[in-house]
């Protein structure tokens, strides 16, 4: 949402009428004598800002020089791939509001902090890379045995595994909408694809 100019200008305060009302369009927040119609006070927008496009110097293809994404067997391959089209690899972004509402809305506790857990520990994008032993580390009041089961109820929406095996890396995709490491363009458009699970994959960034 575009903000407005700062206050709505005070040199002049308008009288208050009962009769006033606050209405907001493209334009901006203005106040309105509903009897009247005249435009009482506002606070136009700000013109738009110019985006600064950030430059990525490609010496790589995918396919030839990497794998695919969605081909990547460990964290180092995985990394490769991606960083090819995303600049923004470092940065991780997590949204902690969205984490506790799960328990808001009956998510155990243990289910959210192994999913929180996964969400602070992205290798590349919406990706986690690890082994199971990793997590039983993390979480050594949890046998093995309750952290497969604690996958298996977080597959209700929130992750994608990959491997399901004990041994060897482990791939789990979480939902993009909570976390994930790199540019939010290519955030926006995995969130897409994961509530549109029937649509093809993106460039073969990811299967869906």
């Amino acid at each position: 949402m575009t903000e407005p100019q700062g206050r709505l200008k005070d040199s002049i305060t308008p009288n208050i009428r009962p009769s006033m009302v606050g209405e907001r369009s493209a334009e901006g927040l203005f106040i309105v004598d509903a009897l009247t119609g005249e435009i009482v006070d506002q606070a136009l927008n700000k013109p738009a800002e110019a985006v600064k496009v950030a430059t990525n110097a490609v010496d790589k293809y995918v396919g030839i020089d990497t794998r695919f994404p969605s081909e990547a067997r460990d964290a180092t391959e995985l990394i490769e791939a991606t960083e090819v089209h995303d600049p923004f690899l470092k940065n991780l972004s997590v949204d902690y509001q969205k984490l506790f509402e799960l328990m808001d809305h009956g998510k155990p506790v243990s289910e959210t902090m192994v999913f929180r857990h996964l969400c602070e520990h992205l290798t590349a994008w919406n990706c986690w890379i690890g082994s199971m032993d990793e997590l039983a580390k993390a979480f050594p009041q949890l046998s093995q045995r309750s952290l497969f089961a604690i996958l298996k109820n977080l597959e209700d929406g929130l992750i994608r595994r990959t491997s399901k095996g004990s041994r060897g890396p482990s791939i789990i995709r979480v939902h993009p909408w909570y976390a994930f490491r790199g540019a939010t363009y290519i955030r926006d458009e995995l969130i897409a694809r994961w509530c549109r699970p029937s649509a093809g994959s993106l460039l073969r960034f990811q299967d869906n």
